[in-house]
């Protein structure tokens, strides 16, 4: 129901969790998934910020929006409309067999339905037959639909924290070009600051304890598509706000030093995609990363932040898998999450100048994979790169964007962020399995020896169904002892672990399929 909590490896080499937790102000149906292109047309849609006065005039609401979904062609079926909400739990009284319950959120109260999923937040599901207990003041997430009465809740998903232990930030937006508004959230309490006169290289104390200052960077060309002449490099996938671990894993791997400054000279270090979403420290992570970025520079190394489906997914406003602490943040900041990565927010503009396909060394960098139909198409890296670029934001997944790709590289299920097709157990609803020829002519095309990609998950680092040709680099990073990258330099080609310890790459990275 709400795919942000579960991380765990799922069936098909998918993170389990990839169904329906529908966003703000949409019609949902059955199930979902999210990485299939076919049944993402109903589903996805750019949360709506309804108006109080909107949010009254419900009749009204669902006429307009069963308009537009019908006008896309889009039959709901036995759809509700439904809203999505986050907030302290005051009171709940559960319902019964045949009646309903109540409970109280930050003031309002709500009908639960007698048929309500309720869970609780990283409970397995091993769990289930016990009756979740909810804990009075802790945040609760919750969807509930708008009839003519009073909201009548269906689900709940009860968090295990309180609003005092919410950390986030800094989110730095800009005012002009010289005034910039700056929103901390410290014990669940927003501490807002407005800086004038700002220029580049200024550097902003901050209020919060994992990023104690930030550092103005103007706008920058995007960098380079190919980096062909790199002696060492360093990649991972998938991090998923995971920063503590990806610190730690850097630490024992050199690249950083006690202080988390960088260590690593001319190396350079490749992030392949999907940072943001589902983990809880998100921003912290993405100050971390730009601040590497600017060291590895100065030293003479690189940081390569490759933009993956949940970037692109992110910036145009599908938010279903954010961690439920953001929907917090933003209800209390006033801004949506989107917004705060948007074009003029200072992670939004460094998130939008960034590639989605590079190479580095021997190595072709890109999220999902690189179709033969993306080949066929024969652009250069730097078309890839910059088209994709020019059509990050709102509005996600939009209908012509998935019908060609060469006008759709962000959506599109042949394209860089999505494609799956490496697999076996994806293979077939993906294009079929690449031959040894088309991927030797990707291989060729771009003068590499080798494809590394993330977005599907993987037991461990190393070739795809037996391809020395394709690394397969997306592990769990929730946990830090299945961390794992990809390492390369003087000493070869091998795996390596949270402590620095390389392991030649295995022979076969099996599809996860159960």
């Amino acid at each position: 129901m709400f795919p942000w909590s579960d991380r765990k490896k799922g069936p098909a080499g998918q993170r389990s969790g990839a169904g329906s937790s529908p966003a703000r102000g949409r019609f949902i149906g059955g199930g979902e998934d999210l990485d299939s292109w076919a049944s993402a047309r109903h589903s996805i849609t750019r949360p709506l910020r309804w108006s109080s006065f909107m949010i009254r005039s419900a009749s009204l609401v669902r006429v307009l929006v069963l308009f537009l979904t019908l006008l896309a062609g889009v039959w709901p079926g036995d759809a509700v409309f439904a809203d999505e909400g986050i907030g302290v739990l005051e009171s709940f009284e559960p319902a019964g067999p045949s009646e309903s319950g109540s409970c109280r959120i930050d003031g309002k109260d709500y009908v639960v339905g007698a048929d309500a999923g309720l869970t609780v937040a990283g409970r397995s599901s091993s769990d289930e037959s016990v009756p979740p207990v909810p804990v009075l003041g802790h945040l609760v997430r919750f969807e509930y639909a708008l009839p003519d009465r009073e909201p009548l809740i269906t689900a709940m998903q009860f968090l295990d924290f309180g609003p005092d232990s919410i950390q986030d930030g800094p989110h730095l937006m800009w005012k002009d070009e010289a005034t910039a508004i700056m929103f901390t959230v410290v014990n669940g309490k927003v501490i807002r600051s407005e800086h004038e006169g700002v220029a580049e290289g200024d550097v902003l104390p901050t209020p919060s304890a994992t990023v104690s200052s930030v550092t103005v960077h103007a706008a920058s060309e995007p960098e380079k598509s190919s980096w062909p002449d790199v002696s060492r490099i360093l990649a991972v996938s998938d991090l998923e706000g995971n920063r503590e671990t990806f610190l730690s894993f850097l630490k024992g791997n050199g690249v950083v030093d006690a202080a988390g400054k960088w260590a690593w000279g001319d190396g350079h270090l490749v992030l392949n995609g999907d940072i943001v979403d589902r983990g809880d420290e998100v921003t912290e992570l993405l100050w971390l990363i730009r601040r590497l970025e600017s060291e590895a520079e100065q030293a003479g190394g690189r940081v390569h932040y490759v933009l993956g489906n949940h970037e692109s997914m992110v910036m145009a406003g599908d938010l279903r898998y954010i961690h439920p602490k953001y929907r917090f943040t933003t209800d209390r900041v006033g801004l949506s999450y989107d917004d705060l990565h948007g074009p003029t927010s200072e992670l939004g503009r460094w998130l939008r100048n960034h590639n989605s396909v590079v190479r580095v060394g021997p190595f072709l960098f890109v999220h999902a994979g690189y179709s033969p139909q993306l080949d066929a198409l024969g652009l250069e890296l730097d078309d890839i790169n910059e088209a994709i670029r020019s059509g990050l934001g709102p509005p996600a997944w939009p209908p012509a964007g998935r019908k060609e790709l060469r006008t759709g590289l962000i959506w599109h299920s042949q394209g860089p962020h999505w494609y799956r097709g490496y697999f076996p157990g994806h293979a077939a609803n993906w294009g079929g399995r690449p031959t040894d020829e088309e991927i030797a002519a990707i291989l060729e095309r771009h003068g590499v020896e080798h494809i590394v990609v993330g977005h599907t998950v993987v037991d461990d680092v190393g070739w795809i169904d037996g391809r020395s040709e394709l690394i397969g680099i997306d592990v769990a990073w929730e946990d830090p002892t299945e961390a794992a990258g990809l390492r390369f330099d003087q000493q070869g080609l091998r795996r390596v672990d949270g402590a620095g310890k390389g392991t030649p790459l295995i022979d076969r990275v099996p599809d996860l399929v159960e």
